[in-house]
């Protein structure tokens, strides 16, 4: 399903927050707080009221929107009791979603206690950065590999300016379409720049390039270009969306110094030493295996594992890759198989690498975020956050969640629809589909239309009927009193917007939310 994001009407908002977990953080739920019981398993009203705001609009639609969510929240507890029952919460689906949610909510779990419970961002802190924000740079950024080859430019750049000599450059070149203009940076604050390139920047005079600069693993030559100053009023340095723009970005940067000196004190130990001969064996190939479309989902060591003779030569020579030492530490020794198992779950960063140098580049971070993540994920274990009661009502509701996926799918997995039942739809029931102006001598232009349609009508046959078996097998209890008393944010103008919640941490759905099966596929 496709989700338009229109100004005015049928808005989705996509919030990305900082919170943690939103379920009950006691053991023992208070009676008055369960919503409704499905067999063995409690639906509180904190996981009703997330569930419910978060969801999609099309979800709270209906004379009793309340009502209507909660019963499809109860269909899916049916189904998911009975994949208990029958064992698929034990299976690979759920397995691999839970142990990869259960490292998350650890990470996030050393983070907030080892990390963010020590940030410190003073009010005066953020007045001052504010002030400085205010001024804004525009660049000529010349990189360059070594310092030698900076302070040659320098030189260089010295008799006239940096703008006369890239163009000098370029002129050089064979390659077309090289501009002095792929040179020059948007405008920068000072929160943009590193901070020894800002103490140079802060007092160049305009027109000068600067002495050689620290520059992304080499130096640079820079010259300003243009300087702009934004005014800034007294009240947007007490309060506003300025401010908390600001708070944010300081936040941050103060978060990342001590992730960098909690993670020098615990890594130096370990005495890490990268393979580069097994680095290098692995860009070729991993670059071609992008090029071609790496799959976005599925095992990517399983799909290596299954490459045969005729497959293409960079699945065969990654394959061989898979039993080969990526780095070693006192803990012992990491295998390319490894790291990829670990890539599963972070694939995003790797397939966007546009060259062999950027893939190196971005495969030794990954590396790096692996050691670092694994580390912290071992210590919040050691520090017993699995056994607190935020992660394990966090897993729970997922586990239910996934069970019920896998499940559902295994009830319906026998459906199939023919040419013939399509025609035969067209024909005679054209005017139900959810499309305007049909043209019916073009059924080829409708088909995944009608095809979802007769899917839909037969995945509700088989659900509904099991749904009456599972009712009998799994007793089903509702709180009418506190649905309708519960406290929503179910306005006729709420109930018109999705909101899809995320956490910025992970990018994980927050909370889960009714599948939108239960009203088309």
């Amino acid at each position: 399903m496709k989700i338009l994001i229109h100004k005015i009407f049928n808005p989705v908002i996509l919030l990305v927050i900082g919170l943690f977990f939103l379920s009950c953080s006691s053991d023992k739920i208070p009676e008055d707080q369960i919503i409704a019981k499905v067999g063995d398993k409690i639906i509180t009203a904190d996981e009703f009221k997330s569930s419910y705001e978060f969801s999609l609009k099309t979800l709270r639609l209906g004379p009793n929107p309340r009502k209507q969510y909660l019963d499809y929240m109860i269909n899916e507890l049916l189904i998911s009791n009975e994949g208990y029952a029958q064992g698929f919460n034990k299976s690979k689906y759920v397995s691999d979603r839970m142990k990869n949610r259960t490292e998350n909510n650890l990470l996030e779990s050393f983070y907030l206690k080892h990390v963010h419970a020590k940030v410190k961002v003073p009010d005066e802190k953020v007045e001052d950065a504010l002030k400085k924000a205010s001024v804004k740079f525009r660049l000529l950024i010349y990189p360059t590999p070594s310092l030698q080859k900076a302070a040659e430019v320098y030189d260089q750049a010295s008799l006239s300016n940096l703008g006369d000599y890239i163009d000098k450059q370029i002129k050089k070149l064979e390659v077309k379409n090289v501009k002095r203009e792929n040179f020059e940076s948007d405008w920068m604050d000072y929160m943009e720049m590193p901070p020894e390139m800002f103490a140079y920047i802060q007092n160049l005079e305009m027109g000068k390039p600067s002495e050689p600069v620290p520059f992304n693993n080499g130096y640079a030559i820079f010259q300003v270009i243009e300087i702009k100053r934004e005014a800034i009023k007294t009240d947007e340095l007490k309060y506003g969306a300025k401010r908390k723009k600001m708070y944010v970005r300081l936040y941050n940067v103060e978060s990342d110094k001590i992730v960098h000196k909690v993670m020098d004190s615990l890594l130096t130990p370990l005495d890490i030493r990268l393979s580069n001969s097994t680095i290098d064996q692995m860009l070729k190939p991993m670059m071609e295996w992008i090029d071609a479309g790496v799959t976005k989902k599925g095992s990517i060591v399983k799909n290596l594992q299954q490459t045969s003779d005729t497959s293409k030569n960079y699945l065969k020579q990654l394959k061989k890759l898979l039993p080969q030492k990526l780095y070693s530490s006192v803990d012992g020794t990491t295998t390319v198989e490894d790291y990829l198992n670990y890539m599963n779950y972070h694939r995003k960063n790797i397939i966007e690498s546009k060259d062999l140098n950027d893939l190196k580049n971005r495969l030794i971070t990954e590396i790096g975020t692996m050691i670092k993540n694994k580390k912290f994920i071992d210590i919040a274990k050691n520090e017993g956050f699995l056994d607190s009661s935020k992660v394990k009502n966090d897993l729970e509701i997922w586990e239910e969640k996934w069970t019920y996926d896998v499940f559902r799918d295994h009830l319906v997995q026998s459906i199939n629809v023919t040419d013939e039942e399509m025609k035969s739809y067209f024909k005679h029931r054209w005017k139900e589909l959810p499309i305007s102006d049909v043209d019916t001598t073009k059924f080829y232009k409708y088909k995944d239309d009608v095809y979802n349609a007769i899917l839909f009508e037969k995945h509700k046959a088989i659900i509904d009927k099991d749904l009456e078996e599972f009712k009998k097998k799994y007793d089903v209890w509702i709180n009418y009193d506190l649905l309708n008393k519960l406290q929503l944010n179910d306005t006729n103008k709420s109930n018109e917007t999705s909101v899809l919640v995320i956490k910025n941490f992970t990018g994980e759905f927050l909370v889960p939310t009714v599948d939108t099966k239960w009203l088309y596929y």
